[in-house]
């Protein structure tokens, strides 16, 4: 869990009426403490590892520090010293590993250098300013260091996506296993002009191959172009081979996609088509594709009149009008359910721009970011639509970063966490509770006491396990972080 500028999110503390929750661990951050830029889980020892400045009252040197299953401080110990041209990248934990990625910047030589240290979960140094790249420090070198996690959390990907322009999109990669140690590197190279493809997400599998998901735009101008093509590529990281699948469904526009890869490496791509446009949706797309290329499973499901009834009316559904606005993210927009179906996952998201006279009397816009209802969809292994589910919530803010929700996923339902404030009803985090026929319930309240100088953001919760959490709670305006291991029941 990355915090950077965003220190906070609150959760479950209310032990709802239908399910209950408990709180099994937390740790406040006082005012006099400094605050971690980073946050992770530990899932050897169910600890957790902070970093961040050593102190308070300066940013001289970034400091780890680990926590026991019930957070109690284990160690803390000063990492490196900041010289102002020094990025942390990330922070991560891998088995009994914690890692650290930097990114510095050299202008007399004209070099980028990104390197990482190494711990156990003692603090022993096991390696330290390890060097993964040295580059030109040119632009489209100037791109932050991500990763992304195997399913088993056994493999760890680090990966740049350079900023090629018009030449190959070329994504540098480093594999690491969960001894913290580099097992494979190279590069990526998607053969198409980076200005017309844009990754919206990369994927490791528990073998180590790579995946991403892209869309291949028709024109060079991608930012105001709706002419695309939704692409699957593969690499063997042992053999080297690179592979590509083009997502369609015949005359049909595909509107909204996301995609997993389960413990075989079969891929699964599901989200939305639309009969008339590629910002609109219409019913439910559902593709399978397996290690070999071969397309399993390749459906497509209109919606029923009963949902699209929620939204539209009688005559605007006989006319074939269709939904705007809805949105599967990237991140956790999809479920893989064990009899080969998929839980698809979309909210509705839009921006409106209000004029307003500032003081100096000029008009000026104010950017509003609405995040609205999410929709729960089930789709069974044949690619039907079994049932539907509306989670209904209205938020709208300047500061996208406290809205959207958070999903918890449990054997026997799933959890959506939202901060609102219902009509007739307090301003508090809620949820609702799906089960796996599609009823649901709430909003119920998660705390019994939420204050208006508190902030929650749904983006930085993680789910830990099946019924256990992990979040971080900020109250009074940041006077006081608190982390918080949640573990619900159903």
């Amino acid at each position: 869990m990355r915090i950077s500028w965003i220190w906070g999110l609150c959760f479950f503390l209310f032990a709802g009426s239908l399910h209950a929750q408990e709180v099994v661990a937390r740790l406040d951050i006082g005012r006099k403490d400094p605050k971690p830029n980073f946050v992770e889980y530990s899932p050897v020892d169910r600890g957790l590892v902070t970093m961040g400045p050593a102190s308070r009252s300066s940013s001289r040197y970034f400091a780890i520090a680990k926590y026991s299953e019930d957070f109690k401080l284990e160690w803390k110990k000063n990492v490196f010293e900041q010289n102002g041209r020094k990025n942390v990248d990330f922070l991560t934990v891998i088995g009994p590993n914690i890692l650290i990625f930097v990114s510095e910047f050299f202008p007399r030589q004209k070099i980028i250098k990104t390197y990482y240290s190494h711990f156990d979960l003692a603090g022993n140094v096991i390696a330290e300013d390890q060097i993964l790249s040295i580059y030109p420090n040119q632009k489209e070198q100037k791109v932050e260091l991500q990763y992304v996690l195997s399913p088993d959390k056994k493999a760890l990907l680090a990966y740049k996506n350079l900023q090629n322009r018009k030449e190959a999109e070329n994504i540098l990669y480093y594999l690491f296993n969960d001894r913290g140690e580099v097992e494979l590197n190279g590069e990526f190279q998607l053969k198409y002009p980076d200005n017309r493809l844009r990754i919206t997400s990369l994927r490791v599998s528990n073998q180590g191959n790579i995946y991403a998901l892209a869309k291949y735009y028709g024109q060079s101008w991608v930012v105001d172009d709706d002419n695309f093509q939704y692409m699957v590529f593969r690499k063997d990281v042992t053999t080297e081979l690179e592979t590509e699948f083009k997502i369609e469904v015949g005359r049909r526009f595909i509107s909204d996609l996301a995609f997993k890869v389960d413990r075989e490496e079969n891929i699964y791509v599901a989200g939305f088509y639309s009969n008339r446009s590629n910002d609109q949706i219409a019913g439910t797309v559902l593709q399978k594709i397996a290690p070999d290329g071969r397309l399993i499973q390749d459906s497509t499901d209109p919606f029923q009149k009963n949902f699209l009834g929620y939204y539209l009316s009688q005559g605007q559904i006989n006319r074939g009008r269709e939904l705007r606005d809805f949105f599967v993210r990237e991140k956790d927009g999809i479920i893989l359910r064990s009899d080969g179906g998929v839980l698809l996952i979309a909210e509705k998201f839009y921006i409106t721009n209000d004029p307003y006279r500032n003081q100096f009397g000029n008009y000026q816009d104010q950017t509003i970011y609405h995040f609205d209802d999410v929709i729960l969809t089930s789709i069974s292994p044949s690619g039907d639509i079994e049932w539907q589910a509306i989670v209904d919530k209205a938020q709208t803010s300047e500061d996208p970063s406290t809205l959207s929700y958070f999903n918890a996923v449990s054997p026997s339902g799933t959890y959506i966490f939202y901060e609102t404030r219902p009509r007739r009803m307090g301003f508090n985090i809620y949820y609702s509770r799906i089960d796996i026929q599609g009823n649901v319930s709430g909003p119920m309240p998660l705390l019994p006491v939420y204050s208006g100088n508190n902030q929650f953001f749904p983006r930085l919760a993680i789910q830990t396990g099946n019924r256990e959490a992990l979040m971080l709670y900020v109250q009074g305006r940041g006077r006081t972080y608190s982390v918080l291991k949640l573990r619900f029941d159903d």
